[in-house]
């Protein structure tokens, strides 16, 4: 910088600023203003990673139209049509029994010559005939699963099972096939990736890596199993891998009904002898009760996945759920009308995967799903009048948007909850049985009734019989198990009695539902920053006050850097003490730890009063070393809390607390309502003192002398201390006489790694961050604004409270968003101390997960651009969202109380 300075001599020089310090001030502000913009782009790239990421969970499906031919099969010809995943074969099974495995002929380009167009768009490669002496009248299979049952016109059923198998061919074996086959030396078969050729009995396949994938199919059909003298009718069976002989076997159990209206349950069982090693069949008959009333007999037999229920559906919705638990006596356990809001007549009735939810189509378009719930945990009216023998009962969970006409076809995947459903006037439409969610609509070019459904096993094609017409087209569902309702609003999963919040990411089978529930988490998140800053915060915040406005200048240079040195704890660290250390101990002695979130904050305060009930002489001499006095009160206070531990527990929780936790209906819930309402009750005491007793106290008692004044206040805290504990203890009586317990609601099950682990783990390790902002903005508060207070006849209680904190507001808010942002982030201390479950409880004796732990344990082994791998993404951004959305309203009000600070 240069200028003309004058100075007192009168005399004026000119200064300038060396080259030096004029390329330091520019290269700082250059690398000041890289730095500050680099980490705003820097940010903004963050939330720009992570919206990419997140916005395909929520684009649409897209359809696209492959290739649509004459169906190669008359009307009613096929009873079962399964592809491969492939999508390059499949299998058919028609009436006369015949097995039939046919290639797909993919669409030829456009500029191909005509009569390279085929004709049809399957050609058969094998053709067996797998029944010889009878007609398929009913056939059974089960979505993901290979087995099948069929009944036969002779009253007799067969279990069978095919399956695609897979094995990668040798090219030089391919080309040597092909040359002995059909003298082509050319190689012209399969010179394109996605490329497909008949080889042997089965189609073989270029990969996009240039491997040659063969694929065949190999059956087995099992001998004749009696059921009755007239044809099967209908069938369903349950598949072979759920049920398992207890001879180590395998075991198919399946209901039929025959011609003559007779409803039977068979069970059939391989009994493998240990000396010859031959198999044997068991079979055992069972006769269900009449299920004809009035000349209707069921259009529908099912069995659910755990081989516990038949149910029997009639075409005007009448549903009859057999339990057959105890096959020696079968009864219908209820009925349930599935069209409870018409009179449509059932169109079509299956199950989704997994078998556990029940899908429901009728002649009016209306689709909806079903499942089981135990009706014990439902307590609503509209459950009160349901009655069931065997305490569950049948309810539709899922309901689904009217169609153009009557269903007329049903095809569910074999990888997730999503299904298809065509209807009578040739269009079909995609659902997503647990989200509800509509997935995509497509229209046959020619209309006509829906006669053949079916989703192809990677979900990535579908396939559609319609008026005599086969179509393909190429599906891309985008993610329909995820919607903004099942993110953030509870959902009705399969077998719980209500819609709930959950979080399951993962499974051992296929078949179970996965829930993505944000919620949970976000609750957690909450949760995790509320008792750590429950904890921390105060103590932080008064250890500040303390050093900076009343400690010597000795004591606050050695307690500062104590404090700071905390911060160098790295927090797996504080985590793995928190998990092996801190909550087997506090596992021991809960009862004394409650204690002593009272007994210590109590000695402390009690303390304060007798330090001033001592005589001034006395107290003056030893000004600089009383805090050295707190040792021993700290001390006396664990001490009770240990003490007083086994005595509590005995009075208010029946002698064990962790019993009385998990059973409510013993004993009473006074203990619970004390450790919620002492505080409560602590606020309005301190609000009576303030408001109602300090203006007497003021006018009369602090005219007395010294020791008086100081005993009185030592009276006074007792008095108030003694009535905030009967308060609590009232109201606690009064809410427990009422019938209001707090355990199942506010506090529940003790588990060792538990908020309040977390929460005094969590605040040690964010005191240090809170507590240096806190007293670096209590410092810089202008020492004249102390001094004039003090000068007024203020004492530096009051000064501290009334003038220094309002000043530094700004900055000790800061502090706090500080350190809730770290608090918010934590990943090591909650992973190892919080237990690890998702739960939305705010019970302090429970664990918790919360968003970056959940993102620190499944991403690395999320499936890259699946569901699940997109929504922790997902819980990234919207952690992300909530921390901008704090920081924001924190530098709002920052300001705010910065302005304030001005006047001054």
């Amino acid at each position: 910088m240069s200028g003309t300075q004058p100075r007192f001599t009168g005399r004026k020089r000119r200064l300038k600023t060396h080259w030096s310090v004029r390329w330091s001030d520019l290269m700082c502000e250059g690398v000041i203003t890289v730095g500050g913009i680099g980490t705003i782009v820097a940010v903004c790239l963050v939330a720009l990673v992570l919206v990419m990421e997140v916005i395909p969970l929520f684009r649409g499906a897209s359809i696209k139209p492959l290739d649509i031919q004459e169906a190669p099969w008359s009307s009613g010809e096929v009873v079962h049509f399964e592809l491969n995943e492939y999508q390059t074969m499949g299998w058919l099974l028609t009436k006369d029994g015949k097995l039939k495995v046919v290639r797909l002929i993919p669409p030829a380009p456009k500029d191909a010559e005509a009569e390279s167009m085929s004709s049809s768009a399957f050609e058969v490669v094998t053709e067996t005939q797998l029944v010889d002496d009878g007609e398929i009248t009913a056939i059974s299979t089960s979505t993901g699963q290979t087995d099948f049952v069929i009944g036969l016109n002779d009253g007799t059923a067969r279990v069978g099972n095919v399956e695609f198998k897979t094995t990668f061919v040798d090219p030089v074996e391919i080309k040597n096939w092909f040359v002995d086959q059909t003298g082509d030396t050319s190689g012209k078969q399969l010179s394109h990736p996605g490329d497909t050729a008949i080889y042997k009995d089965g189609v073989v396949q270029m990969t996009p890596q240039g491997q040659y994938r063969a694929q065949n199919v190999d059956w087995t059909l099992g001998d004749p199993i009696t059921v009755g003298e007239s044809a099967i009718v209908l069938l369903d069976h349950l598949p072979q891998a759920s049920a398992r002989s207890s001879l180590g076997g395998t075991s198919t159990t399946f209901a039929a009904l025959t011609d003559d209206d007779q409803l039977k349950l068979v069970v059939v069982s391989e009994k493998k002898s240990l000396l010859t090693g031959k198999v044997k069949l068991d079979t055992k008959l069972y006769d269900l009760p009449a299920v004809a009333k009035d000349g209707r007999v069921p259009k529908f037999v099912l069995i659910d996945d755990l081989g516990n229920n038949v149910l029997a559906v009639e075409e005007l919705g009448q549903l009859s759920r057999y339990d057959i638990r105890d096959k020696n006596n079968i009864s219908i356990a209820e009925t349930v009308n599935l069209t409870p809001d018409s009179e449509a007549s059932i169109t079509s009735c299956d199950w989704i995967l997994g078998r556990e939810t029940l899908f429901v189509g009728d002649s009016d378009g209306n689709c909806s799903g079903w499942f089981q719930i135990r009706l014990s945990d439902r307590t609503d009216e509209k459950f009160a009048n349901r009655q069931s023998s065997d305490g569950f009962a049948l309810v539709r969970a899922h309901a689904f948007p009217q169609g153009p006409g009557p269903v007329s076809s049903f095809g569910a995947s074999s990888r997730s909850r999503m299904f298809i459903v065509g209807y009578a006037t040739g269009q079909c439409s995609l659902f997503h049985m647990t989200t509800e969610k509509y997935v995509a609509d497509l229209m046959m070019p020619e209309g006509g009734l829906v006669k053949l459904a079916r989703i192809a096993p990677r979900d990535d094609g579908l396939f559609i019989e319609a008026d005599g017409k086969i179509a393909h087209y190429a599906l891309s569902p985008g993610f329909p198990d995820i919607t903004l309702a099942s993110l953030f609003l509870p959902v009705w999963y399969e077998g719980y009695a209500e819609p709930l919040n959950m979080w399951q990411s993962s499974s051992s089978k296929t078949e179970d539902e996965l829930k993505f529930s944000l919620y949970p988490l976000i609750s957690g998140t909450f949760k995790a920053t509320f008792y750590s800053m429950l904890f921390g915060a105060p103590l932080a915040l008064l250890a500040a006050v303390y050093t900076s406005e009343f400690s010597t200048r000795r004591t606050r240079m050695m307690v500062k850097p104590t404090v700071e040195m905390m911060a160098s704890l790295p927090s797996v660290v504080l985590g793995f003490l928190a998990a092996l250390v801190f909550a087997p101990v506090v596992e021991e002695v809960v009862p004394a730890c409650l204690a002593a979130m009272f007994t210590i904050p109590f000695t402390i305060l009690l303390g304060a009063f007798i330090w001033q009930v001592m005589p001034q002489a006395f107290t003056l001499r030893l000004q600089p070393y009383r805090l050295w006095f707190l040792a021993p009160v700290l001390v006396l206070g664990i001490y009770l809390a240990y003490r007083m531990g086994p005595s509590i527990e005995q009075w208010l929780f029946l002698g064990n607390i962790k019993f009385w936790l998990v059973h409510p209906e013993q004993g009473s819930g006074v203990g619970g309502w004390l450790l919620i309402l002492i505080p409560f009750c602590t606020l309005v005491m301190l609000a009576l003192d303030v408001y109602a007793l300090n203006s007497f106290w003021r006018g009369t008692v602090a005219r007395a002398p010294r020791f008086t004044f100081a005993l009185l206040s030592l009276v006074k805290f007792l008095l108030l201390s003694i009535a905030t504990f009967s308060l609590a203890y009232a109201l606690g009586s009064l809410l427990d006489l009422a019938g209001w317990d707090p355990r199942g609601t506010y506090i529940g099950e003790f588990d060792q790694r538990n908020s309040l682990i977390v929460g005094f783990v969590m605040g040690f390790a964010v005191i240090p961050i809170i507590y240096t902002l806190s007293d670096d903005a209590l410092s810089t508060v202008p020492s004249h604004l102390r001094s004039a207070s003090l000068g007024c006849g203020a004492t530096h209680w009051q000064t501290a409270m009334r003038v220094v904190i309002p000043t530094a507001m700004s900055g000790l808010f800061s502090a706090l968003m500080i350190g809730l942002g770290r608090v918010a982030g934590e990943t090591m201390i909650v992973l190892m101390a919080g237990g690890n479950t998702p739960i939305e409880d705010w019970n302090i004796f429970n664990g918790f997960r919360t968003l970056s732990t959940n993102i620190a344990i499944e991403l690395p082994e999320a499936v890259q651009g699946s569901s699940h791998y997109r929504v922790l993404f997902l819980s990234a951004l919207v952690l992300f969202l909530l921390t901008f959305l704090i920081n924001t309203v924190a530098e709002v009000v920052r300001l705010y109380f910065r302005r304030r600070a001005y006047q001054l």
